[in-house]
């Protein structure tokens, strides 16, 4: 019987510790980010898009701006990953209020063929788009041609690779996050570029 406890008291412990184990590899975890931080040089390709009101939209002028700068990949039939990065973009917006034009949000679509600017206005406004929010279409090659310089793949868009660009007024560099990207990640990321400039 003493026997009996002293092994129910010995798998007990070791539970407990594999427990403590198990909590602290967690914190740790959180603490080395569930997602990568990459500093890239990428040359803005001399397109020329739609926005979602049916304007033609030079996409180097429109990065060319003395204001922080959000740049996401997406398409309006996504199921996976969009959604998530839509409703993230619609709070990092809500942060910004009442100036949400103090930074620029970009969202590209890669399905030109189906994500027309009528499409993308209903999808703008479905996540409740504010000032300083664009959406933008344009021919085939001119989408290939803006993700292969921002080294983007349309798989990466049911994937957690599914970038967010990032970069501070008057810096040519970007950074790429990838991963699993909160809400307060987002805005710290954010708050770290515009604190370097």
């Amino acid at each position: 019987m003493l026997k009996e406890n002293h092994i129910k008291f010995a798998k007990f412990f070791l539970l407990l510790v594999l427990m403590v184990l198990a909590l602290s590899l967690i914190v740790i975890d959180s603490d080395n980010r569930r997602y990568k931080r990459n500093v890239e040089n990428y040359q803005v390709p001399d397109v020329t898009l739609i926005n979602q009101d049916n304007q033609p939209v030079k996409l180097v002028e429109l990065l060319d701006i003395d204001k922080p700068v959000i740049l996401q990949f997406i398409y309006t039939a996504c199921t996976t990953v969009c959604p998530g990065m839509m409703v993230k973009f619609t709070n990092f917006q809500r942060r910004l209020e009442p100036d949400t034009e103090q930074a620029l949000l970009v969202s590209i679509s890669i399905d030109p063929e189906n994500d027309t600017p009528e499409v993308l206005t209903g999808y703008s406004d479905s996540y409740q788009a504010q000032p300083g929010w664009v959406f933008l279409t344009g021919s085939p090659n001119d989408i290939y041609t803006v993700m292969a310089a921002f080294n983007t793949q349309p798989t990466d868009m049911s994937t957690l690779d599914s970038p967010v660009l990032l970069r501070a007024p008057g810096q040519n560099q970007w950074l790429r996050l990838t991963g699993e990207i909160n809400n307060q990640t987002l805005w710290d990321e954010y708050k770290m570029i515009t604190k370097s400039n």
